[in-house]
């Protein structure tokens, strides 16, 4: 069954319901809130590309850790500290463990680079305790890496381009069986409409952190969309959303007024297809 509803600016538009199962409530609507139809809308008048959130039907959290600010240094909120060195090309070829014992089968996301486009891959690898194992689809960007088997990581797990620097790492020493990386690339056919932001510290320090949500077209300069301080946990709902176009790299990054400061954050949001 369809029902209609008018777009933010007054367009007809369809969208199917589904049976739950549930005799009193035998239907279930995907319209979507007002917030992201209007992002949606706001995609075409910008951007002139029509989008769906529900097309594309993914939502997108992404979160992450520094164990060590410095004062007064702006680092990435992910486990392997400082700043990202960012690849031009198809570098990261490599995943390998700290501990021979590592030999689970790994999941891992990323993107490939042709020109200006980004293109999402997913490939699966075996590792082989300390002995480097190439990608079979070499990446120029590393999002995501989880453990696909039944044994916790012993070892730390890191991504790499032949060694030469570290795009992920997963910390299995500290029983991580999962990246934190609040870090993230949209492919050439995606937008990101971000509903989320939060940030804050970890343990009993007394610190003041600054978070800062940036986004970056390939081959131009960080922008910082959003920036908030946190001397405990900060969560901020956005409205109206942040809306990041196709070919952009996000990060959230944070600066302590404190040394030796542990950090988290997250960003969050839905994934909205290019149709």
């Amino acid at each position: 069954m369809s029902i209609k509803v008018k777009d933010a600016d007054g367009t007809d538009r369809y969208y199917e319901t589904r049976e739950t199962g549930n005799s009193s409530e035998p239907f279930q609507s995907v319209v979507p809130s007002y917030k992201i139809s209007a992002a949606e809308n706001e995609i075409f008048k910008t951007y002139e590309d029509n989008v769906s959130v529900w097309q594309k039907g993914k939502r997108l959290l992404k979160f992450g850790g520094n164990k060590d600010l410095d004062t007064g240094v702006s680092e990435t909120i992910w486990n392997t500290g400082s700043n990202e060195t960012y690849k031009t090309a198809n570098d990261i070829d490599i995943v390998v463990s700290t501990s021979g014992g590592d030999t689970q089968d790994i999941v891992i996301e990323g993107h490939t680079i042709s020109g200006t486009d980004l293109t999402f891959v997913i490939q699966t690898a075996t590792l082989n305790g300390t002995t480097n194992v190439p990608l079979t689809t070499p990446l120029a960007r590393v999002n995501r890496l989880y453990n696909d088997s039944g044994t916790d990581f012993v070892g730390d797990i890191t991504v790499e381009d032949n060694g030469t620097s570290t795009h992920l790492t997963v910390f299995g020493t500290a029983g991580e069986n999962q990246s934190r990386k609040c870090v993230t690339a949209l492919s050439s056919q995606d937008y990101y409409i971000i509903t989320q932001l939060s940030g804050g510290l970890v343990g009993t320090i007394s610190a003041n952190v600054v978070f800062s949500f940036q986004t970056r077209k390939l081959g131009k300069v960080w922008r910082t969309q959003r920036s908030f301080s946190s001397i405990g946990y900060t969560e901020i709902p956005l409205e109206p959303p942040i809306i990041v176009p196709p070919n952009h790299d996000i990060r959230m990054i944070a600066t302590s007024d404190t040394p030796n400061t542990e950090a988290v954050a997250e960003f969050a949001g839905y994934l909205a297809i290019i149709t």
